[in-house]
């Protein structure tokens, strides 16, 4: 039986809460501490049995019994905060930051406070965990949003827009970072610890944040992290809530109500007393104890008499308030002492320091509009803002794509402002992201590279996007439907992969695998690479003849039924003589991409191989094309180069690494001396050959292996799929090869 009776909750809510009201400090060494007083109120040391009407144990899974014997004490890392993610779910992935592919405000939260992360204090730990409780609605239901508990601050963040980081930003700098540094950064730069400490002014960034006043049990229930914990969470749940209603205190199961037309704080119904809500949470440490439990009591807690709760002084903070009070004495008694100590002729002086001391301050609330980071020199500004953006042409690929060309208002654009052409010097690769306004999401799409020949004067700010309407796809929709003269909302740069940095001296090779759309990456490459003398190979997987190729009268009949599939090994055996077409202007009609890949080629001559398979038409890459475009010549002389510490030329660096890392993407920031990590004799030239695949995620995938995830990013992993076979069948193929997936 349980050993949760209605006189035991007081019990957990005591321990839980003394825990949770610590902060996360330096570590002190450690000397015998007296016992701890015995809690204020009455307590049963176990569940009396046969009186208890509790509901019956859950036999737990085979091999994974609950441990009643080591201590409990200390398994739970200390924190300074605690945010609790709303996600309605009553599971998760064995590692949060992973749902949902990773877009979630759990993974954006470690990203910034997690091991590395910008804001990462030992010192002041912040815990992120999800949980059960719904987030709340606000007016306009499309509107995706993210709410989130701050404790034990008891602070309720009912919108969180998921479309921006901002939002993420806000909460972290106006909520998250601590007011004052711990003693251990003293040694830091005044603005190193200017950026590490808490601004008020963010917090007016976030609407609706309110007081909790419910008492708040939190129970470890992640079965994807631990089976015991899966099978006891729901159960000590359901008991929770059906001793809190049999004590009379009101259980709120449903999302929490956000009255957005006033200042009310979110307290316990009307009429109803003390409140409750009882939710499960994300693994906080010691699984094979199977029912770890969290009390929080809100500060402003009273009794049935009234009274305040004696669990409730835990949060009270009344040494920091004692502190306030003698500080405000001490200052009333100074300021009566020195009323005459500023002198008027002293006052312009202190106006002028205070005004310096509002600017030196402001350039961190408020960052330059003048960047020194040119790739924020354009009409984009920055990463995490979004711009309008006018629809000026659609042009209609094949039934299901098309290319959209974008420009800025003419209003917005400043005579400060670089073009947008100049993000094509700055990045080899790069995209941006495109919002869906109505369900605020987001999406990333690659610019096509301007095309000379078929528009000798492209405009400096215009971005072309090739995309796919994919059923069910909530931005490729949207953009399907938009005219010109309709607005969209673009956001970025975000630089991908350096592809001149990896080719360094010794590259002189890029072989470049697109599926779909991906070859807009492709295109991307091949105009960073081909002026450097770089001999470039580009396959192009498409569905149907109509993406390369406008057809005329009768379409061409299909050579082999084929379902679509990406994976090249799910065709059968292999047919003999099939080999990837090539890329000629002889067919004619090329389609608006074709022609795009064509008028590099007759620029760049065999500099620039394109070849090109069908799935309607049942052909396909192959491992020999592959095996061919990697094999080098036979007269080929690798250098005596060590590469192993070399985060741009090492594949084994690759395996964790996130998109554009080391560099962002951005070219101009490599330093040869300095970034380059290879070991070689001066006069060596140093660099790798690349291979790069890019297209949907079933495509990269069966080509050179699948992205994992892990610690909230995606990261390239091991090479795998056909490059993985080839490289087993012959260790030697891409030895002088890096491999990147988009």
């Amino acid at each position: 039986m349980f050993g949760y009776t209605a006189r035991a909750i007081p019990r957990l809510a005591h321990s839980a809460s003394v825990f949770t009201s610590r902060r996360a400090y330096a570590a002190k060494p450690s000397t015998p501490r007296p016992p701890p007083p015995p809690p204020p109120f009455e307590t049963v040391p176990t569940c009396p049995s046969p009186t208890c009407g509790c509901a019956e144990t859950p036999a737990m899974p085979e091999g994974l019994p609950i441990d009643f014997k080591s201590p409990l004490n200390g398994v739970v890392s200390a924190y300074a905060e605690q945010v609790l993610v709303c996600t309605g779910k009553d599971d998760w992935a064995s590692r949060i930051e992973e749902e949902n592919s990773g877009d979630n405000l759990a993974a954006d939260l470690k990203e910034l406070f997690g091991r590395g992360g910008t804001y990462s204090d030992p010192w002041h730990n912040i815990s992120v965990l999800n949980s059960s409780f719904p987030s709340s609605v606000p007016k306009r239901s499309e509107l995706q949003t993210t709410s989130a508990y701050l404790l034990p601050s008891f602070k309720y963040v009912p919108f969180l827009p998921r479309v921006s980081f901002d939002s993420v930003q806000a909460l972290a700098k106006g909520y998250l970072l601590p007011e004052k540094l711990h003693k251990m950064h003293d040694g830091l730069s005044p603005i190193h610890r200017d950026r590490l400490t808490r601004k008020e002014a963010y917090q007016s960034l976030l609407y609706g944040v309110r007081d909790v006043e419910d008492v708040l049990v939190l129970v470890c229930g992640h079965g994807g992290r631990d089976m015991r914990c899966g099978v006891m969470g729901p159960v000590l749940r359901d008991e929770f809530e059906r001793q809190f209603e049999g004590l009379g205190v009101g259980v709120s199961r449903g999302p929490v109500e956000v009255d957005e037309g006033d200042g009310e704080r979110i307290a316990a119904p009307e009429g109803r007393g003390m409140s409750a809500r009882v939710g499960l949470i994300s693994h906080i440490g010691g699984h094979k104890f199977a029912g770890n439990c969290i009390v929080y009591i809100p500060p402003g807690l009273k009794t049935e008499k009234g009274e305040d709760h004696p669990l409730a002084e835990a949060f009270r903070s009344q040494p920091p308030r004692k502190l306030t009070q003698t500080t405000t004495r001490r200052l009333k008694s100074t300021a009566t002492r020195n009323r005459n100590f500023i002198r008027p002729r002293y006052v312009p002086l202190l106006l002028l320091l205070a005004a310096a001391g509002v600017a030196w301050d402001s350039q961190w609330l408020f960052p330059s509009s003048t960047p020194t980071d040119p790739t924020e020199a354009t009409i984009l500004s920055n990463a995490h803002k979004f711009v309008h953006f006018d629809v000026t042409s659609k042009e209609q690929v094949s039934p299901t794509s098309f290319i959209l060309t974008l420009k800025p208002p003419t209003t917005s654009r400043g005579g400060a402002v670089a073009p947008l052409s100049s993000l094509w010097d700055l990045f080899d690769l790069w995209c941006v992201e495109v919002k869906q306004p109505q369900i605020q999401v987001a999406r990333e799409y690659t610019p096509l590279p301007p095309n000379p020949a078929a528009d000798p004067n492209p405009a400096d700010d215009a971005l072309r996007l090739y995309v796919r309407a994919l059923r069910g796809g909530e931005v490729s929709t949207y953009l399907s439907g938009l005219a010109p003269g309709d607005t969209v909302e673009i956001r970025g740069p975000h630089g991908e992969f350096d592809l001149s940095s990896r080719l360094g001296g010794a590259g002189g090779r890029v072989v470049f695998l697109a599926g779909g759309t991906g070859v807009a990456s492709a295109l991307q490459a091949a105009r960073a690479v081909l002026p450097r003398a770089v001999d470039v190979t580009v396959f192009w997987a498409v569905r149907s003849r109509e993406e390369v190729q406008r057809l005329e009268g009768p379409a061409r009949k299909e050579e082999k039924k084929a379902s679509w599939s990406w994976n090249p090994f799910a065709r059968g055996a292999k047919e003999e003589g099939i080999r990837a077409e090539t890329l000629s202007a002889e067919r004619g009609h090329a389609s608006p991409v074709a022609r795009d890949l064509l008028a590099l080629k007759e620029k760049y001559g065999d500099k620039l191989d394109v070849r090109v398979v069908v799935d309607q038409e049942g052909t396909r890459v192959e491992e020999r094309d592959l095996a061919a475009a990697l094999s080098l010549p036979a007269d080929f002389a690798p250098a005596a180069v060590e590469t192993a510490g070399c985060k741009f030329h090492s594949q084994t660096a690759h395996l964790g690494m996130v998109d554009g890392a080391p560099n962002a993407g951005k070219k101009f920031l490599f330093r040869r001396e300095q970034d380059c990590g290879c070991v070689a004799k001066e006069d060596v030239a140093v660099g790798k050959n690349v291979f790069v695949v890019s297209g949907p995620e079933g495509f990269v995938q069966a080509y050179a292996g699948p992205k994992i995830w892990r610690d909230g990013g995606q990261l390239q992993g091991p090479v795998g799929g056909m490059l993985g076979a080839l490289q087993r069948s012959n260790p030697e193929l891409l030895k002088n090869w890096i491999v990147l997936k988009l």
